[in-house]
């Protein structure tokens, strides 16, 4: 088909300009106005399905922002005459209609429709791809759950636009990581969990100024950066965010607060924004599992705890391998006679000579999944002590070890047990296996499991911290224990302290109805171990007696019986 000089013209700089990169509006501008086009659109038909299209007024609603069908690409403003409209198809159906509109002066003899239709087709392809760069650049800087700005985004806007004006020190990092929101999907569907989510998103990305950022991360944790100034602000709002006309849970309110950990940078602080949001997320994690604090901000202390408990990782299986772990025995004492009735055998490690104190490894231990072999390595290691002391022809009392609660979902855990015992050719008679009681709710009936069958196998069963945990009554009603140790916490308020005086009574008046054992944690003085003795607790452990020591000093123990009453 033959076309015009200026069609032509303009065709080839359209064209030439979509195969160099984007067009701009002045791209568009000068191709129309070459062939006095004033006007240039085209609408999409979203249809009645549109996920976002107002029930009522059919408008086209995204994040509460009404969006028009229309999509101009050039407008000059001026008053025009002719109209053109080019339909296009999608599945059976006039989905996309462009729109010229000529100048008032354009007459339609003026006018070659098949022309003008090429043009319309070339722009509609043009427009389709910049369309589609643009959903694929806004896919991948926005969160597909919540519509709000991801990870990616603050990240290039963090780095290209506060980092290249040399301002990253005014800003803070913030990683938030929003604290038992399973609860809502636990208790008001997991529909109504991700209807919340949203609405969080929505609340807090409603906080930041326009030159500080929000994004999801994913799941429950979001990151921002914001203004110093504001920092405090932020965090205040951030304390609780009420969630409320959920769609899914109507009449309910929901508060939801956040473990939060802030990098606030260092003078002239020339890092990206994944080195601060790396300090940040570290400061969140050490807030959540051990400061058991709201908001922590990052420091040279946290680092170097960072660092602890990574050179702890690296240096833990060579320890287990080269047995640097050590039970160490602290006794347990009939007071009304002295005897030596027992032992609570403790972790300790010494690593090139030196002790590595256990607040310094367990609760890193523990975090990350590694306690369980720390837990068998002490209890295996008191196993062969005790089969060590038998072999000198000693009667060694019966010695308990601790089992953290990270335990109970290890495989066959039980029969691990029960085959070490029996490895080491001692009796279950030897030993006892020590519970807290201070597990959660959700792990409670797997613990009723765990005990049922450490006692077919003819496993003692003790409870420590008993009285701490939220259901005491409950976890003795189910557990077929033989010992309960009253916590130390109860210890400590005697002689004198009338409410401590009266639920250890409880507790001991239950333990003899259930015709269980009682061990007192934790006595110091001698008064205190007195008032229990009066009280019906004859048994203790605690550094009245002794502190926790090494096997030959507990081996002296067992042959001397060193031991006083405290009557």
């Amino acid at each position: 088909m033959y076309m015009n000089d200026s069609t032509a013209e303009t065709l080839k700089m359209l064209l030439k300009f979509a195969a160099a990169g984007t067009i701009t509006n002045e791209v568009y501008k000068n191709a129309c106005e070459k062939v006095k086009v004033e006007k240039l659109y085209y609408d999409m038909d979203l249809g009645d399905s549109g996920r976002y299209r107002d029930k009522r007024t059919r408008e086209v609603v995204i994040h509460g922002t009404k969006v028009g069908n229309n999509i101009v690409l050039y407008n000059s403003g001026r008053k025009t005459g002719i109209k053109l409209m080019f339909p296009y198809y999608y599945d059976g159906r006039e989905f996309v209609h462009a729109f010229i509109e000529f100048s008032e002066d354009v007459s339609g003899s003026d006018i070659d429709k098949d022309q003008y239709a090429v043009l319309a087709d070339a722009i509609y392809v043009i427009a389709s791809r910049e369309n589609m760069r643009s959903m694929l650049d806004f896919a991948e800087a926005t969160d597909a759950q919540s519509g709000i700005p991801n990870v990616i985004h603050i990240t290039k806007r963090f780095d290209n636009e506060i980092m290249k004006t040399g301002k990253g020190e005014e800003y803070a990092v913030l990683y938030i990581n929003l604290q038992n929101f399973k609860y809502i999907n636990e208790t008001a569907t997991s529909k109504c969990g991700d209807e919340a989510i949203i609405k969080y998103s929505w609340i807090v990305h409603g906080f930041v100024e326009p030159y500080e950022s929000l994004a999801r991360m994913g799941g429950d944790n979001f990151t921002a950066f914001v203004r110093k100034e504001n920092l405090q602000s932020i965090l205040e709002k951030l304390h609780s965010v009420t969630l409320n006309k959920l769609e899914n849970a109507p009449g309910r309110t929901f508060e939801i607060s956040s473990w939060i950990g802030v990098s606030q940078g260092i003078p002239h602080d020339p890092r990206p924004f994944n080195a601060r949001l790396n300090e940040a997320s570290t400061a969140c994690g050490i807030g959540k599992t051990k400061l058991k604090q709201n908001v922590v901000f990052f420091s040279e202390e946290l680092k170097m705890m960072m660092n602890r408990g990574r050179e702890i990782m690296s240096m833990f299986y060579p320890a287990i391998k080269n047995r640097e772990f050590h039970p160490f025995f602290q006794p347990k004492v009939n007071m009304e006679t002295g005897a030596l009735v027992g032992f609570e055998a403790l972790c300790r490690w010494i690593h090139e000579g030196r002790f590595i104190f256990p607040d310094q490894f367990i609760p890193v231990l523990d975090k990350e999944g590694l306690i369980h072999d720390l837990d068998m390595a002490i209890f295996r290691e008191t196993c062969r002590i005790i089969k060590e002391w038998k072999d000198m022809g000693l009667k060694p009392p019966r010695v308990s070890s601790n089992f953290s609660r990270k335990n109970l979902f290890i495989p066959n855990i039980e029969e691990m047990i029960y085959d070490t015992i029996l490895e080491t050719g001692i009796s279950t008679d030897d030993v006892e296996v020590e519970i807290t009681e201070s597990v959660q709710e959700s792990e409670t009936e797997r613990l009723f499991g765990f005990v049922r069958r450490l006692k077919e196998f003819g496993i003692h069963i003790s409870i420590d911290d008993f009285g701490t945990g939220y259901s005491s009554l409950m976890l003795i009603h189910n557990i077929d224990a033989d010992i309960l140790k009253i916590d130390k916490s109860f210890v400590d308020a005697l002689p004198g302290d009338h409410k401590s005086e009266v639920l250890i009574e409880s507790i001991i008046g239950i333990a003899k109805n259930l015709n269980m054992a009682l061990i007192a944690e934790g006595v110091e003085t001698a008064e205190q171990g007195r008032e229990l003795v009066r009280l019906g607790c004859p048994i203790a452990q605690g550094y009245f007696y002794s502190k926790p020591v090494e096997k030959d000093a507990a081996c002296e123990m067992i042959k001397s019986d060193p031991f006083k009453p405290v009557i």
